[in-house]
């Protein structure tokens, strides 16, 4: 399979750490003759991985949903998401994986593009938490999902227009993350110093009472 393909499906496990891997499997298991999985790797198209993968990644539509399980949910998948992008992209590699050098750094890719769509993903939920209350959290769920699913389909039918779109999302995430990390500092300092200011002022009011 194409680059496009191995890339794309890491790119989406960022969002939903099963999905992209069980739609691998599935092609691979019900089209072999367009669609391979590396040997090493051919574990994933066995059966019961797939029931696996598929109780898996409707746990992860579910949670998602869920406010305040939702943070927890991204806190344990920080390592997992990263991990089965790394596999995803590996396995997508088919033949061009011949080499242990080129195994090791598409894993290393595959694990680092996961991770910033998880990041990506996980700061705005937290974002949205902070300003919105959570109320747009399962808004921002479902489209998320939107993105995941189109992300697996250009993989496999478009995987050049995927990579592209993978390239330009990483351009973006870089040159906009420490903008976005040095807003939510501030925004967590203002937040600090109000608490302090509030607390004070509470504990005289109780005094003179």
């Amino acid at each position: 399979m194409d680059i496009g393909t191995s890339l794309g499906l890491a790119f989406a496990s960022g969002i939903n750490a099963y999905l992209p891997l069980l739609s691998l499997a599935l092609a691979a298991h019900f089209f072999p003759g367009n669609f391979h999985v590396n040997s090493n790797f051919s574990f994933i198209t066995q059966p019961w991985f797939m029931v696996v993968m598929g109780i898996l990644a409707v746990a992860d539509l579910v949670a998602d949903k869920i406010p305040g399980v939702d943070h927890v949910w991204d806190t344990i998948h920080t390592i997992i998401r990263p991990i089965t992008g790394a596999l995803v992209a590996a396995a997508a590699g088919n033949q061009m994986m011949d080499s242990k050098w080129l195994l090791a750094v598409t894993l290393a890719v595959g694990a680092s593009i996961a991770g910033v769509t998880h990041t990506t993903k996980a700061t705005t939920r937290v974002t949205s938490t902070a300003t919105t209350a959570g109320f747009l959290n399962t808004g921002l769920s479902i489209g998320e999902d939107i993105v995941m699913i189109l992300s697996v389909l250009l993989s496999f039918v478009a995987p050049y227009v995927m990579l592209v779109a993978v390239a330009i999302f990483i351009v973006i995430f870089l040159i906009l993350a420490p903008k976005i990390v040095r807003r939510f500092r501030k925004w967590r300092q203002a937040r600090t110093n109000r608490a302090g200011v509030t607390t004070p002022l509470q504990q005289s009011s109780s005094r003179r009472n």
